[in-house]
């Protein structure tokens, strides 16, 4: 976070709360000082200012630092108010402040609020010690350095574990060496940004040549500070006088981005090969061929498991296998609390996101034991667990050995968590890389929008916060204050979700176990008049079927309102408790909640009244949230009774009819039935599959002005059942222009039964489907990371025992070109396979979806068991093996004939010629 004891606002921490503004900005200028003279021992930085000056303007006293630039000065003015804003924040530095100022061209804005500014720290000695270790002088780094002489920009392209950092690394210290300065940014920390590059140089002593290096370490990590990064870098070059070329690492894709998109980043892209890295490093090890081609395997084009595998083959004398590598990464950690950190950092580390300093407080002195088992690195102001091969690794260490799911939560889960908790910047990077980016080496042809839902929502929240303020109660309607509250959870709105828990726990009683459904403290709430409107309405409706038996057996007449209203309310007080911030997670409440489902079903499943579905949809819905699913019997029985036809006395006639006449439609009940089904675990079966096409061909309905809650309702079901992002782009877009002109009043929409509900329920549901969409698309960039197989066993290591003898035919089987070829064959097999689990492993997790993933794990192994045998002599009968495997996996995909012949019977037979 700091530079040191001296980067503390001391002086002004000491004065006495009364203090006045002039007293403020004297300590103020006595803080900022003493820290640039600490860190430059009397040298001259490369940003240098004079001794700040105090003056009067403006009404007020302000602190005046003249920052010497090519022309002239740049005046940067800070007022007692600022200063204070970054003293309270401690993560602000007298200089983090002053470089705020200079990125704001002068003059901080009243509301200003001060963010945690990375310290562009270059990587440590212990980590530029194991980058030269893996550093090799290959065509890569020689074309980096060329393009650097000749004073350009460079981006250097690859693969997870191409080594892209390290040769950064070592490029960078030659440029130090010859007299340059250097500031190194890793955008995978969202601190680091523009106002880092100026703090370092307002640190770093200048050089002679007036010239540095900007290091942009996974540029992809955050594409969306680029505009700003190469603004500073011109303002540099025009304003002071510095020359800044830049030296990035990206994925390939970040790269197709940047490639012509402006003239003032051409980036010259050099590729970095894991594979040749891998290569080198072996053959520098005096590892044997057949060893070292079974390391390459293991590795797959990751120098860091290669390294990591040539160390351990040195300690053991023989190749370790999978399980030993996540033995070694996990070694010596017993403790809970240690186990669940490495875990947290891990599922964080497979994408490539860090935990902060200040959020690993809640781990106590557990970082420290880590850091000294060297099982984690802190980097800048935040830890890491190390690259992403190795961080899957520890992940599914963690999942099949300490149960972690079950512990601590799944990957997706502590992911998102630590999105909402991380701040607006980081939430930002990452749906930016998602809108962006498929995978490291493909770039989306259209974007998702996430960002800009992202932005909605915050104008959403903000304004249910300022309801809540106004009013927590929502006018007494529960309805519209649990919708909000879900919203204000899933924002991060905490202090706004505990002012609404405050009334709803205090309004509705649902912890006395002689209960039998949740009863108001004192009068209903304001929407129980919502469902004696809701009778007349059914009355009407039974007026327009006549006299005849309604298909439901209830009439308006024999209904008991109250009853239907609280078996509403049980499924909302459900959802509430379920959906609660973790610090205000109520075991005992859920508990309760529970058990009264349980006795409040009714014989065949159902909740009352039968006639209208969208009650027992409800209760679903909340029992999903509160964490049951179709394995338990009060779920599984409501669900087999909305699956229920209307011939055998259920409520399912091709799709649900509301059954309240005109108050709600059939295409929002349809939704919302959809959606309790899939949540709960529900296959995808004929039943489903006709009342989804019947509501997508009711498009015309759902997306008509005022109908905003079903549009919302229905783009869930949407992305449940189809488990895709396709076709929600536009309808996302509309909802949000309609929301976006509700909330500034420029056009009223029209109103209708549920008019209170709407600015809530919607906002609630965007949040919703926001996380949807982010972890389906999540699990697609990251392929096969949070679906792995069990490891093999590790093989006990004998010490000096040499290694057996492969039991394969010697022969010359292959020729270099089709065992390339066979390779591809592999890589399709284990893509195809990545995917197919990928897009069905959310958080609607079936028997049936379970089925398939745990048949694509099977194959998983099968081809590694597989492509660890494929080498030029390989056994006839492992191709044919392959083969087959690639026609149950790839289907018609799957591009025969292969260079072999795979069908014939005699092993004598003689390979095919190349093809």
């Amino acid at each position: 976070m700091s530079d040191g004891v001296y980067a503390r606002w001391e002086a002004v921490e000491a004065l006495a709360p009364e203090a006045g503004a002039y007293d403020v900005l004297l300590a103020a200028r006595s803080d900022l000082t003493r820290q640039r003279d600490e860190l430059l021992a009397g040298r001259e930085a490369a940003l240098s200012f004079r001794k700040p000056s105090i003056q009067f303007r403006d009404r007020t006293d302000q602190l005046v630092i003249e920052v010497q630039a090519a022309g002239g000065a740049v005046y940067v003015r800070l007022t007692p108010e600022v200063i204070r804003a970054a003293v309270d924040h401690r993560d602000t530095t007298p200089l983090d402040l002053l470089a705020a100022g200079l990125l704001a061209r002068g003059t901080l804005e009243r509301g200003w609020r001060p963010q945690r500014v990375g310290q562009a720290h270059a990587p440590g000695p212990e980590t530029r010690a194991y980058y030269e270790r893996m550093y090799r002088s290959t065509p890569a780094s020689a074309r980096v350095e060329g393009h650097l002489d000749a004073g350009n920009d460079v981006v250097v392209i690859g693969d997870p574990g191409s080594g892209k950092s390290a040769l950064a690394a070592i490029v960078a210290d030659r440029w130090l060496g010859a007299g340059g300065g250097m500031v190194w940014l890793n955008l995978t920390d969202p601190a680091d940004g523009p106002e880092s590059i100026l703090g370092a140089l307002l640190r770093h002593p200048a050089n002679q040549r007036r010239h540095h290096l900007l290091v942009l370490e996974n540029l992809h990590a955050n594409l969306l500070i680029l505009d700003e990064v190469f603004a500073v870098r011109a303002r540099l070059r025009g304003e002071f006088g510095l020359t800044v070329q830049v030296l990035a690492t990206s994925w390939k894709s970040a790269g197709a981005l940047l490639r012509g998109s402006d003239p003032t980043r051409d980036l010259h892209q050099v590729q970095a090969e894991g594979r040749d890295l891998v290569r080198q490093l072996l053959a520098d090890s005096g590892i044997g061929e057949a060893d070292q081609r079974a390391i390459r395997l293991l590795a797959e084009e990751d120098a860091h498991i290669a390294l990591t595998a040539i160390d351990l083959y040195g300690r053991d004398g023989r190749v370790p296998t999978e399980a030993d590598l996540q033995e070694h990464y996990t070694r010596q950690v017993d403790a809970p609390g240690e186990r669940r950190m490495l875990y947290v950092l891990s599922c964080l580390g497979v994408l490539e996101l860090p935990l902060s300093t200040r959020e690993a407080g809640q781990f106590g002195t557990v970082p420290q034991r880590l850091r000294g088992l060297d099982l984690i690195h802190q980097v800048d102001g935040a830890y890491q667990v190390g690259p992403r091969r190795r961080a899957k690794l520890v992940m599914n260490h963690a999942r099949h050995h300490w149960d972690a799911d079950r512990l601590w939560k799944r990957p997706e889960q502590i992911v998102w968590l630590h999105l909402q908790r991380g701040g607006e910047r980081m939430m930002k990077a990452m749906l930016s890389r998602l809108d962006r980016l498929v995978s490291p080496g493909e770039a989306r042809r259209d974007e998702l929008y996430l960002l800009t839902t992202w932005d909605h929502l915050g104008q959403l929240g903000k304004w249910l916060r300022r309801q809540t303020a106004n009013d927590r109660t929502w006018g007494g309607n529960l309805g519209a204050a649990v919708f909000a509250a879900s919203a204000l959870a899933q924002l991060n709105h905490v202090d706004s979700w505990r002012q609404i828990a405050e009334v709803v726990r205090d309004t509705w009683r649902y912890d006395d176990p002689d209960q039998d459904l949740p009863v108001p403290a004192g009068a209903n709430t304001e929407d129980h008049q919502d469902f004696v409107e809701i009778k007349a309405a059914m009355a009407e409706e039974d007026a327009l079927l006549g006299p005849a038996p309604h298909l439901a057996g209830l009439t308006a007449e024999d209904l008991d309102t109250d009853l239907m209203y609280r078996n509403w309310v049980l499924g909302l007080l459900l959802g509430f408790e379920g959906s609660a911030p973790p610090e205000a997670h109520d075991e005992q409440r859920i508990t309760r909640l529970v058990e009264m489902a349980e006795q409040a079903a009714e014989d065949d499943g159902n909740f009352y009244p039968a006639r209208v579905p969208w009650v027992t949809a409800r209760v679903v819905l909340g029992l999903c949230q509160a964490g049951l699913r179709l394995d338990t019997p009060v779920v599984h029985k409501a669900c087999q009774w909305l699956l229920r036809g209307v011939d055998e006395g259920g409520p399912l006639g091709g799709w649900w009819r509301s059954g309240t006449g005109t108050w709600n439609r059939a295409e929002a009940t349809t939704a919302m039935c959809l959606s309790a089904l899939t949540r709960a675990g529900v296959a995808r079966n004929p039943s489903i599959e006709t009342a989804y096409a019947w509501l997508i061909g009711r498009e015309a309905e759902w997306t008509i002005p005022g109908r905003e809650i079903d549009l919302a309702q229905v783009l869930e079901a949407t992305l449940l059942c189809t488990e895709s992002t396709t076709g929600t782009h536009e309808h996302l877009k509309t909802l949000f222009s309609r929301m976006k002109q509700e909330l500034r009043g420029t056009r009223r929409l029209p109103g209708g039964p549920e008019e209170r509900l709407r600015l809530p329920f919607v906002a609630s549901q965007l949040a919703d489907t926001l996380w949807q969409v982010v972890q389906m698309e999540s699990l697609k960039l990251y392929g096969d990371v949070f679906n792995d197989s069990r490891p093999q066993t590790p093989v006990e290591p004998v010490p000096g025992a040499a290694p057996e003898p492969d039991g394969h035919h010697r022969g010359s089987t292959l020729t270099t070109r089709q065992l390339a070829e066979w390779q591809q064959g592999v890589e399709q097999i284990r893509q195809t396979i990545r995917e197919q689990i990928a897009k069905r492993d959310g958080t609607i997790r079936t028997r049936a979806v379970v089925q398939v993933i745990e048949r694509y794990q099977e194959f998983r192994a099968q081809i590694a068991a597989l492509q660890r045998q494929l080498h030029a002599d390989v056994d006839r009968d492992v191709l044919r093996q392959i083969n087959e495997l690639g026609r149950d996996v790839c289907g018609a995909a799957w591009y025969p004939p292969w260079p072999f012949d795979t069908t014939g019977d005699d092993p004598d037979d003689e390979p095919d010629g190349d093809r």
